[in-house]
């Protein structure tokens, strides 16, 4: 649908003609789907929803895209990029920091490990030697 159509059909719908003249086009379609959702029962629901297919199958101009609401709402989406990415980072330094934590004390419970099975042989060794030493003691 082109911009005089739709500016024909809000001024048939209640809309001031001089305000839809400054208005561009992505304006125009917001103000069409807002006139669309005031008063279906100016056409009947099919012209409607082909007029919405129409209008939704145009390309907007990029330089359109400049407006206030539309750099407001890409700031805020960016914002809200940001702070997801920022949150990531955290998390993936936190569960860094996490994994070293683990791997340190594994490695001190491996270290812990092998000092009690050493202390465990020597004790052994000991006890070995001071029953051998013990039998000839007793023989004698």
């Amino acid at each position: 649908m082109n911009t005089a159509r739709l500016t024909a059909k809000l001024g048939s719908a209640g809309y001031d003609l001089d305000r839809l003249e400054k208005l561009d086009r992505r304006e125009l379609l917001e103000a069409l789907a807002e006139a669309m959702l005031e008063e279906p029962a100016l056409e009947s629901p099919t012209d409607f929803v082909q007029e919405a297919c129409e209008a939704s199958q145009v390309p907007l101009p990029v330089e359109n895209s400049s407006s206030a609401a539309w750099d407001g709402g890409s700031v805020a989406v960016r914002l809200r990029e940001l702070e997801l990415e920022e949150k990531r980072a955290v998390r993936e330094t936190e569960e860094r920091k996490a994994a070293r934590e683990a791997q340190k004390l594994a490695i001190e419970a491996e270290e812990q490990k092998a000092a009690c099975e050493a202390k465990a042989q020597r004790l052994a060794l000991e006890a070995e030697r001071a029953q051998r030493e013990w039998k000839p003691r007793r023989e004698s």
